[in-house]
C-alpha cells in the first residue's frame, strides 16, 4: 500500500498576496501569463487565476515537492519583480479515487 501512495499525484497551492501600493503593468502581467502557459507546457500547472475577493491570486501546481512548487513560486515574474508575495501549500486533495479520505502525511523536511 506504500508503494500505491507514492505514486499518488501531488498537489500544491501558490496563494499570491498582491503588495500594497504595486501596480501590475500589462507587461509583468504578460510575463507572468507567459510563466504559467510554461508550467501548463511541462504538465505542471493544473490551474491558476485571481481570486476577486482578496489581492491576489491561486496557482494550483501538481509537481514532485513542496520544494519544486517553491522554486517555481520564485520565478514567477509578480515575486521576482516583487509586486506579490506567496505562501505555499501541500493540498491533499478529497475525491472518489481516495473515497474523499486522502492520504495525511506531510512531507518532512522541505
Amino acid at each position: 500500500m506504500r508503494d500505491a501512495d507514492q505514486r499518488e499525484p501531488k498537489y500544491f497551492l501558490i496563494f499570491l498576496n498582491s503588495i500594497a501600493g504595486r501596480s501590475l503593468s500589462p507587461e509583468v502581467v504578460d510575463l507572468h501569463a507567459a510563466h504559467l502557459a510554461q508550467l501548463d507546457g511541462a504538465g505542471k500547472l493544473v490551474l491558476a487565476g485571481p481570486i476577486p475577493e482578496r489581492a491576489g491570486g491561486l496557482i494550483v501546481l501538481r509537481v514532485g515537492s513542496l520544494a519544486e512548487a517553491r522554486a517555481i513560486a520564485e520565478e514567477d515574474p509578480l515575486v521576482r519583480g516583487q509586486y506579490q508575495t506567496y505562501e505555499v501549500g501541500t493540498w491533499l486533495m478529497s475525491d472518489r479515487e481516495n473515497n474523499y479520505h486522502p492520504n495525511f502525511q506531510p512531507e518532512s523536511g522541505q
